[in-house]
């Protein structure tokens, strides 16, 4: 197996679906959401959906589907579903743990991209006495940029002091990997059985390696 370690200064890491296992979290708000749609979510907005700031997708769900009385109706929903859920139930994902360690040990900074509410990722990150590892949390929302974008990788790289050859990036979904490879990242696809819609072959055909678990890059 590749080692990612050797001459790194920097990890980028998703959050769900790479380090915590909330993507069923996440689907099943989105089934209720779907739900209370006026329509069938198209295959092209299914993927906004997911990359964009969660209070854009909101407005998406309301403003093209029929979703609540405002936006505002459609992120109450959300926080009603997945915070308690990071808060009390979300579990980590096998090899994450150690893999935070050992970069910690190396003294490779890492940061979190994600489309997900800070207080979620906060929240799951502290369940689980990991919110330490990471120089900071980078979140669509707070940048106004979305993970299909270079932008978030390189804000998250001036944050960690690494270049995109000395960086390696994490994420469970082929658009993200594809942005960070177009930033000159190599990249982990990290399959997430969760995520149906980024199956494993789709990963590793873009991604400098792929893996069923973090554990086999230890």
């Amino acid at each position: 197996m590749t080692d990612i370690f050797t001459g790194t200064r920097g990890f980028i890491f998703d959050c769900d679906g790479t380090l915590l296992d909330s993507m069923q979290a996440w689907n099943e708000a989105e089934d209720a959401l779907q739900r209370m749609a006026n329509a069938p979510v198209s295959p092209e907005d299914a993927t906004s959906i997911h990359a964009l700031p969660i209070e854009e997708s909101a407005a998406l769900w309301h403003e093209k589907y029929g979703v609540g009385e405002s936006t505002e109706d459609v992120l109450a929903i959300e926080d009603n579903v997945l915070l308690s859920f990071y808060r009390e139930r979300v579990e980590v994902l096998p090899g994450v743990r150690a893999m935070l360690e050992r970069a910690q040990e190396q003294g490779i900074p890492c940061c979190v991209v994600t489309s997900s509410p800070k207080r979620y990722v906060q929240a799951g990150l502290e369940r689980w006495g990991l919110a330490s590892f990471f120089a900071e949390i980078c979140t669509t929302d707070e940048l106004g940029m979305t993970k299909e974008e270079t932008a978030i990788y390189e804000h998250a790289m001036a944050t960690m002091g690494s270049t995109p050859e000395t960086t390696w990036g994490f994420d469970d979904a082929v658009y993200a990997v594809n942005a960070m490879t177009r930033a000159g990242i190599r990249t982990v696809g990290a399959f997430d059985p969760n995520n149906t819609s980024h199956p494993f072959e789709d990963l590793q055909a873009v991604a400098t390696v792929a893996v069923h678990s973090l554990e086999e890059l230890l």
